[in-house]
């Protein structure tokens, strides 16, 4: 996040990482703020201690449902907050529930929250959620499909053909994904252009706005920025020089 947090990460693997995208612990040594990032997705924050809000609004104990993430949110923290947080992919959260997920429900989430005020750690973290990983996924069709399509999206794939490499129907899958996301696909692909927009400026500073617009497949440097600002708060102008200083 910044400088004045120290912060953990851990990606799942096995067939849980269709889901879930990050386990994240962190610590802030001074009061601060940062900005977490748009990501098309939800997830569920634990606060341990200390004072965290989010978007101006206090946290909900004992654990806080994050909204489906559709623009970058400002995060406030205090001196010696502690909290962590489970990442899930896009739409991950709604297939969870769709199966009577045990990762999901509300009594794993409480007993979670409980145990961290016991001992807060990234280990202790993950040893809490470690047997719930384990579980053995329920197959579900449409689920499937819809992820494929989703992850398609992730990488910049073009809708249109990502629909035509599938063999449920466009209809369905637009229905699916936008109950599952809270967003639709197109939606969802604005987002990821986006972030693939962001990752360009860090990684090729030389690009000019222009070339990095026509690159990311957006229609010209003010469609790059109008959607830049929208999503992330802050045009790309500004990101640029605020990365690279």
């Amino acid at each position: 996040m910044n400088d004045k947090l120290l912060l953990e990460l851990y990606s799942p693997t096995g067939n849980i990482a269709n889901y879930v995208q990050a386990l994240w612990f962190a610590r802030a040594q001074f009061s601060g703020e940062s900005w977490l990032p748009c990501d098309g997705a939800q997830g569920v924050i634990f606060l341990i201690s200390g004072q965290l809000n989010l978007a101006g609004k206090p946290l909900s104990l004992p654990y806080f449902m994050q909204t489906i993430s559709t623009q970058s949110e400002k995060v406030t923290f205090t001196a010696g907050s502690i909290f962590c947080g489970i990442r899930f992919k896009p739409a991950g959260l709604a297939h969870l529930k769709k199966v009577n997920h045990s990762l999901v429900a509300p009594t794993t989430l409480t007993g979670i929250a409980q145990a961290l005020n016991q001992h807060a750690s990234l280990d202790s973290f993950i040893d809490l959620l470690s047997a719930h990983f384990n579980v053995p996924e329920v197959h579900h069709h449409t689920i499937e499909h819809t992820q494929t399509l989703i992850h398609k999206i992730i990488n910049l794939t073009p809708l249109t053909t990502a629909y035509d490499d599938s063999p449920k129907g466009r209809r369905q899958l637009e229905r699916y994904v936008k109950n599952t996301c809270g967003i639709t696909a197109k939606h969802l692909a604005r987002i990821y252009r986006v972030r693939q927009a962001k990752k360009l400026i860090k990684e090729s500073p030389q690009l000019s706005l222009a070339q990095l617009a026509l690159e990311c497949g957006f229609a010209d440097q003010s469609h790059l920025n109008n959607e830049f600002n929208v999503i992330l708060q802050i045009t790309p102008a500004k990101y640029k020089k605020l990365i690279h200083q």
